[in-house]
């Protein structure tokens, strides 16, 4: 019992020692293949400060997310960041990415896009991430690929930003 207790303690000191800072820097993006709509759904999250402090620094403005101080302001940039830094090829064919919203879980800023697929017979898939590289040195990216047959993560960051993922 007391063992438990000293690990729960220990556990919550830990948590408590990220609020507010963290010293990685780290996003991740799932890449969900769902054959039944027809679609690719993709959902990233990144830490809000991150995401705060780059758009301050391309937009030499003071913004601040949760709640929004430019709301339409931060969902153009937000988007455009977005569509930049993800590229995704289906067969060695490039692929329109949908942006369709952002939110915020806790210190997360999470968004969401999906890519309508016009075939359902899918080989590979090749993804170039570089979300944040060239903005923070130390900066890794987690893609998690998800098919109905295989599911594999690959972790990028700035010499090697692209994933080729074989479906055979």
């Amino acid at each position: 019992m007391l063992k438990t207790k000293v690990i729960v303690f220990l556990f919550a000191l830990l948590s408590m020692s990220f609020v507010g800072s963290h010293d990685y820097y780290l996003s991740t993006t799932t890449v969900k293949w769902v054959p039944e709509k027809q679609q690719i759904q993709l959902t990233s999250r990144f830490f809000l400060e991150d995401i705060e402090a780059y758009m301050q620094d391309k937009q030499n403005s003071k913004v601040v997310f949760s709640p929004d101080s430019h709301p339409d302001e931060t969902d153009a940039f937000i988007e455009k960041f977005f569509i930049d830094n993800l590229t995704l090829r289906l067969n060695d064919f490039s692929q329109k990415i949908t942006f369709l919203g952002r939110e915020y879980q806790e210190e997360f800023l999470v968004i969401y896009a999906e890519v309508p697929m016009l075939t359902s017979t899918v080989t590979s898939l090749q993804l170039t991430s570089t979300f944040l590289l060239d903005f923070i040195e130390n900066q890794q990216n987690i893609v998690h690929v998800k098919t109905p047959a295989k599911s594999k993560s690959f972790l990028l960051r700035n010499k090697f930003n692209s994933l080729d993922f074989k479906l055979k």
